[in-house]
């Protein structure tokens, strides 16, 4: 392999680990403050897609607001969601709650396929042109959208987190929820806000990687299992280790897929496996309780 091709396959691999990262990072995101595991991340965007398509086709809005609105109905959608389904079984046991965002998976899947049907449909990229060519490095306009986004998105959700009294109330209840409550931290409002963010963040990533496949109901299913592997590999205590475990497993997989197409996804499983038996906190977790 030329060091041409192992540049060109890196940086395309971590366009498509950012993908990973975005929806990786919301998941740990609700996980580590609400102590959810949102397995309907991936349809969450996947139904918001579905809505941006409507949008862009029937509706003729311009792409540009379409993608301001796709992440505001994303947000939307995670408020309705946390204020009433996941707050009415709360106080119900923690395994309703997973059983509640597996039928929320299921439910946006069917919706989909009710008003839109599930017929393969192409959804045109944001960016359209030539490739541009930075040095030994040939990348798609496409691609440079998706990365500048996911560092955009990084920089927020940082600055959320550790700039912002928000972000401060977040990580406290991550820590000790009841040790929040009594300092007078609004529980209810955080969740809601966390679930926006969460929500917003898997239309985002649901956007940005559909020009790559065809829009239907089950195409953020693979994107789903990457990041959730981004997350044993990073780290489930960490949400900027989620980020690393995503463009990491995105630059491994691209790699392994030009010389060994056929164990690309099998070869990533295998990573994880020894990860786990050595480091079963992942890469960046600790072994103390630490949320953030």
């Amino acid at each position: 392999m030329s060091i041409d091709i192992f540049l060109n396959l890196t940086v395309r691999g971590l366009t498509t680990g950012a993908i990973y990262a975005l929806v990786g990072m919301g998941i740990v995101l609700i996980l580590q403050t609400t102590n959810v595991m949102n397995f309907a991340q991936g349809d969450t965007g996947m139904f918001i897609t579905y809505l941006a398509f409507f949008m862009i086709t029937t509706a003729k809005v311009p792409y540009s607001l379409v993608l301001i609105l796709a992440i505001a109905a994303g947000a939307f959608v995670g408020l309705l969601v946390e204020r009433f389904m996941m707050r009415s079984v709360r106080s119900r046991s923690h395994l309703s709650l997973i059983m509640l965002t597996l039928g929320l998976s299921l439910l946006f899947q069917g919706l989909a396929a009710f008003l839109f049907n599930t017929e393969p449909r192409l959804f045109p990229p944001l960016v359209s042109g030539d490739p541009i060519k930075l040095g030994p490095v040939i990348l798609g306009r496409q691609d440079i959208v998706v990365l500048l986004a996911a560092i955009v998105t990084f920089g927020i959700l940082y600055l959320f987190l550790y700039r912002t009294k928000q972000g401060a109330a977040a990580r406290s209840i991550s820590q000790d929820e009841y040790a929040a409550r009594v300092l007078g931290i609004p529980t209810p409002s955080i969740y809601m806000l966390v679930w926006a963010i969460g929500s917003a963040m898997a239309g985002l990533a649901a956007l940005l990687i559909v020009p790559r496949f065809s829009l239907e109901p089950s195409f953020m299913g693979l994107i789903q299992v990457k990041a959730f592997t981004a997350i044993v590999l990073g780290g489930m205590g960490s949400v900027f280790g989620a980020a690393v475990g995503g463009l990491i497993i995105g630059v491994v997989e691209n790699l392994v897929a030009y010389q060994f197409p056929a164990i690309k996804d099998s070869f990533m499983l295998i990573v994880i496996v020894i990860v786990l038996l050595v480091l079963p906190q992942g890469l960046f977790g600790k072994r103390q309780q630490r949320r953030f």
